[in-house]
């Protein structure tokens, strides 16, 4: 009987730890929902040596900063300003949709018609 009466009592710590664990999950995702509303996500495009690159802000701190075009196997920045821009705005579409890192492929790059060589 008291090993019955025990193991009635496990299972109902369990339940409570259960709805516990419930609640602060539940708690975590209001947060962050709320928190990813109030981020003010930014870019910036900036020149360098007659070329492109952007910095992505996040409530105006830099978050990235991009000077040279990503994911191709040479170091150069962009050729024009709207490949920077671009780039920069799916960067941010990444964020937001919380892909993190928000790496850029090379394949998005040829789709984006990003020039990458002179």
């Amino acid at each position: 009987m008291i090993v019955g009466i025990l193991n009635h009592m496990k299972k109902k710590k369990q339940k409570i730890k259960l709805v516990i664990l419930c609640l602060i999950l539940a708690c975590t995702a209001i947060n962050c929902k709320q928190e990813s509303k109030d981020k003010k996500i930014e870019y910036k495009i900036f020149e360098v040596d007659n070329h492109w690159g952007y910095d992505i802000t996040i409530n105006n701190k830099i978050f990235i900063h991009q000077d040279i075009i990503p994911a191709i196997n040479k170091s150069v920045s962009f050729y024009n300003k709207e490949d920077a821009e671009k780039v920069a705005k799916l960067v941010i579409e990444k964020i937001k949709k919380k892909q993190m890192p928000p790496a850029i492929s090379k394949e998005e790059i040829e789709k984006l018609g990003i020039k990458t060589d002179s």
